[in-house]
């Protein structure tokens, strides 16, 4: 008993020791402002930094800190009409007008009569079929102030199809199409990600001027007037109460969130919360019910609703919300009739609230004394905006310590070389002097942006939201101890997974962004406002009527329903919800056809439901590799055995239907693809004058200069695990001109002149020219300069398209390199997206054929792919299977055009038994080339043996050959040709030649 004692009280002594270390470190390792930092400080760290880049960013936030005493208000306003020769009388406005196709110049000469700073305002149109925002550039006078002029919004002004939210088929409410609110619209300027309140500022000088508006995207739209308006000064509610007396009106009025009239972004959208502190709620069904805070989170998306006003005089204001960031707050301005009335409803601050609760957030002054708004009888509009300007400031102190990282780290690299030598007695302040002075800077800008954001954040300094600044300022100052030291600590500045650039940039995603859940608006005064949470009786019985509910409601079960194609999608149900709704709307009312949409949210659930004979009809968004696994298996339909399978399936990249194919039956259509591209960082490229590559040979002929600067190339097999998949091992098979299999598919073929050609120059890529063999993430090593090139799939690309906003305008993208093969350039790549099949088993061949083409055809996946990405923004882009699909699809012009080129070259692996032995090996051969010096030949000698063993050995368990190796039926492995073959026997014709 008394060493059970000693036992446990041992353990408590241990557990209470780690847990005060553990309290020390913490708060040894986090800043906590006391105001010793002095704005001269400040000022000398950020000029150290800034004038030590090579080309330093000139923001916006730069801008108006050097000018904003010379702003003027009470300018008059100016007018101008479009310039160019091009342009043409609009009959109905009266004024000239031109289309802006990409990068068409409109110009316009502004005669201003009091130089100043001027907003420009300009009225445009867009196309009803425009989906892809729309960015111009802007120049007065031939100069670009500031950086954000070279990224202009001019905004998609977006309505609901409906209010009347219709429902699935499980008895939950869908979200509406967004359609395009169509005509003429005038905005003053802002920049892509909205860092100010008030609209960008351009200085005019007295006299002529000259403004240039260049459309930088493919979206075509028309331009017509511009107009130059003063700054507005803003008065404070002190002045507006006064202006605007009078007693109060007793009233009370509520604006449900969802019942928007107008948005500025598709992407933000109702979401139905199983929560009944809002309105409408269901313990069942889903009701769409507040706007979804993660949709809303960008700083410039805009809410615009309408209130009545039974009669004229002053009301209070209310907002039922959430702010679920991070101890953090979230900003949001408030307009009435499109003007804000005064300057604290300019990024009003919502607390951040915790454990789900919501909260009724009267708008207020800083002391807790309710605004009055003076508003007239009739409709008015109330406007509800992100914003992030106050933050900018920080922000911009935190995107130059990354910038300076960036180039110091470069000159590290220089000096060091790759490979740095850890037992040198290193002193680098004789390589760089001001080493400590850049560390000591880095340190003074975290610490004064943790300073600036702590007045956002209840808990100051110690919020979770600044957590990764807090983390970085910790490694800067460790590192700043032992400066002389630096090259040791190259990872921790810069590419390291826990490095200081890795904190800082995602910092910046964080802090930055402002995610608010919205339910209610309320118009009242002597009136008790709801309250903000339901009570614990409430919460309760509802909980219990949910929890009964899971056990009675079939509602969402994979169960089949007769003379109803029954199909399950490998997707989320945001995809199944709008496919089902798409077929209820067009197929089944122009078919007959009645078809149940299901999501299968794990795809190997359908392997298993075809053992028990309870497989659905069609299968959705699979894996390329599972229709031959199921097919090999007895559980696929043969689709062409359709007559007009081949004929139909012209329409799309034949090198996608290579590993549908066993034994010259085809078993899927494409439903999605994915693509091969050179990503490369346009702003490097020009500040080193570097030349974009075409072929490998120039890539390796690059390869000195990027490396030279600490810079590299990135391939896709250094992403990844250990094993290597076929996408990322076998493309240079193809491009020498080889093959990884026999005809009849019984052994490996890549002992062959042009396999082992392709393997061995895949290899000398990393041993002969130092590629990288391990990158962890490609997307953050191209946003930090690391690996400013690199080949980059579709993921990849929408993940640098959408989560860098630093980067907008500094990239882009050029076809996969090329090898030359008997005097023509070959561009093969290894990839496939999602397929589509009929299962064996189903009791509806031809209704199920029909449903497919139905899905695959052009006109549906050119719907679908714009209703997509209307309905939930930018990541959710389609790339359909369907190459006229994808022609219609809402990509930028420029990248389409690259990614449609290169398509031609998709190709997969044909499929054998015994594949996974082949991809395996490959796999082992560039691991022991590269790790372990083997010659590459070697290699591949030693695996062939052992591949053909494993492919002997499933031929025979499936049949294919007896014991003794005799042939019982043929296997054939067809190629990209002979698919090509039967598109042209079917069609006279096929999308992705590559003659």
């Amino acid at each position: 008993m008394g060493k059970l004692k000693r036992t446990v009280t041992s353990i408590l002594f241990v557990v209470v020791l780690i847990f005060i270390i553990t309290l020390f470190t913490d708060a040894r390792a986090s800043y906590v402002p006391k105001g010793e930092l002095t704005n001269t400080e400040i000022k000398d760290a950020f000029e150290i930094l800034n004038d030590t880049i090579d080309n330093p960013r000139y923001t916006y936030v730069d801008y108006l800190s050097d000018r904003s005493s010379q702003i003027i208000y009470g300018l008059n306003t100016v007018v101008a009409d479009v310039e160019n020769n091009e342009a043409v009388l609009d009959p109905e406005r009266g004024v000239p007008s031109l289309i802006m196709d990409k990068d068409v110049v409109a110009t316009y000469d502004v005669t201003v009569a009091t130089p100043g700073y001027y907003h420009i305002g300009v009225d445009y149109l867009i196309s009803e079929m425009t989906l892809n925002e729309i960015t111009v550039s802007v120049q007065v006078n031939g100069e670009t102030f500031y950086k954000e002029m070279e990224t202009i919004d001019l905004p998609i002004i977006w309505m609901d199809e409906s209010k009347d939210y219709q429902t699935d088929r499980y008895g939950d409410q869908v979200l509406p199409n967004s359609v395009l609110k169509s005509g003429w619209k005038h905005f003053r300027l802002y920049n892509n990600t909205y860092i100010s309140v008030d609209p960008l500022l351009f200085y005019f000088e007295a006299g002529q001027n000259l403004v240039e508006i260049k459309n930088t995207t493919s979206s075509r739209f028309t331009i017509s007037t511009l107009t130059l308006t003063a700054p507005t000064l803003y008065m404070d509610y002190t002045q507006y109460d006064q202006l605007h007396g009078g007693d109060p009106v007793k009233h009370f009025d509520s604006v449900d969130a969802i019942n928007y009239i107008e948005k500025n972004s598709s992407y933000v959208q109702p979401f139905a919360l199983g929560n009944n502190s809002v309105r409408p709620f269901d313990p069942v069904y889903k009701k769409l019910n507040i706007i979804d805070g993660l949709s809303w989170r960008r700083s410039g998306q805009a809410l615009i609703y309408e209130i009545d006003v039974p009669e004229t005089g002053r009301y209070k204001i209310a907002l039922h919300y959430a702010n679920y960031k991070n101890d953090f707050q979230v900003l949001r301005s408030i307009a009435i009739d499109g003007k804000i009335p005064f300057a604290e409803l300019k990024a009003y601050r919502f607390d951040p609230t915790i454990n789900s609760a919501w909260k009724n957030e009267v708008l207020q002054s800083e002391d807790g004394d309710p605004f009055y708004f003076y508003l007239t009888k009739g409709t008015h509009t109330l406007t509800v905006r992100a914003e992030n300007e106050p933050l900018q400031n920080s922000l911009r102190k935190i995107q130059l310590v990354v910038d300076h990282i960036n180039t110091f780290a470069l000159e590290i690299r220089k000096i060091t070389g790759k490979e740095i030598d850890k037992n040198r007695t290193w002193k680098f302040t004789d390589y760089i002097p001001e080493t400590p002075q850049f560390l000591e800077s880095y340190i003074v800008m975290m610490k004064a942006a943790i300073t600036d954001l702590s007045q956002y954040a209840p808990n100051g300094a110690q919020s979770a939201t600044l957590s990764e600044l807090q983390k970085a300022l910790a490694r800067a100052e460790n590192i700043y101890k032992d400066y002389e030291r630096i090259p040791l600590y190259l990872d921790d500045l810069t590419g390291g997974t826990s490095s200081i650039a890795l904190f800082l940039g995602n910092a910046l995603t964080v802090i930055g962004e402002q995610p608010m859940y919205f339910d209610e608006i309320y118009l009242y005064h002597g009136e008790k406002l709801p309250k903000a949470n339901a009570n614990f009786f409430i919460r309760t019985l509802s909980s219990i009527e949910s929890f009964i509910s899971s056990f009675t409601s079939n509602k969402y079960s994979l169960t089949k329903e007769k003379n109803v194609v029954d199909i399950w999608v490998n997707r989320p149900i945001t995809y199944v919800d709008m496919m089902q709704k798409m077929a209820d709307q067009t197929f089944t009312p122009d078919t007959g056809i009645k078809v149940k949409i299901s999501v299968m949210p794990d795809a190997n659930k359908l392997i298993m439901a075809s053992a028990a004979n309870q497989q659905p009809d069609v299968a959705l968004g699979l894996a390329s590799y599972m229709p031959y696994d199921l097919a090999i298996r007895g559980a696929a339909y043969d689709l062409s055995s359709f007559p007009d399978y081949w004929e139909f399936a012209s329409q799309f990249a034949p090198g996608a239907f290579v590993p549908y194919i066993l034994n010259d039956k085809a078993y899927a259509m494409p439903e999605t693809l994915d693509f091969n591209v050179i990503i490369y960082r346009t702003d490097i490229f020009n500040a080193l004058n570097l030349p974009v590559p075409d072929t490998w040979d120039e890539v390796i002929e690059l390869l000195p200069e990027l490396q030279q600067y600490g810079m590299n190339f990135y391939h896709p097999i250094a992403g990844g695990t250990a094993i290597k998949w076929f996408y990322q091992t076998s493309g240079f098979v193809y491009q020498f001109g080889g093959n990884l299999y026999q005809p009849d598919g019984l052994r490996a073929n890549i002992n062959t002149p042009e396999a082992v050609q392709g393997l061995t120059y895949l290899t000398q890529l990393f041993t002969n020219y130092s590629l990288p063999e391990q990158v962890q993430s490609f997307y953050n090593s191209f946003r930090y300069a690391t690996l400013p090139i690199g080949i980059t799939d579709f993921a990849t690309y929408q993940l640098i398209k959408n989560a860098a906003p630093e980067l907008v305008g500094q990239w882009a993208i050029a076809p996969y390199p090329s090898i030359t093969v008997d005097g023509k350039a070959n561009r093969y790549y290894i990839a496939n997206g999602t397929a589509s099949m009929i299962m064996q088993e189903t009791d509806q061949p031809d209704e199920s054929w029909a449903f497919l083409k139905w899905w695959l055809s052009t006109d549906t996946q050119s719907q679908f792919a714009f209703k997509l990405q209307s309905t939930y923004g930018p990541t959710y882009a389609w790339i359909s299977g369907n190459i006229n699909a994808f022609i219609n699809s809402p990509f930028p012009e420029k990248d389409k055009e690259v990614i449609l080129e290169q398509i031609k070259w998709l190709i997969d692996v044909p499929r054998t038994p015994g594949q996974y032995m082949l991809e395996r090996s490959i796999s082992d051969i560039w691991n022991t080339s590269v790790f372990d010096a083997t010659p590459t030949g070697v290699a591949i000698d030693s695996k062939t043996i052992l591949i053909n063993r494993e492919i002997r050995k499933k031929m025979i368990e499936f049949g294919f050959l007896d014991r003794d190796g005799n042939v019982i039926k043929p296997y054939s492995i067809r190629d990209i040709s002979w698919v090509q073959q039967q598109m042209l026997a079917a069609s006279g014709g096929y999308h992705g030649s590559n003659d």
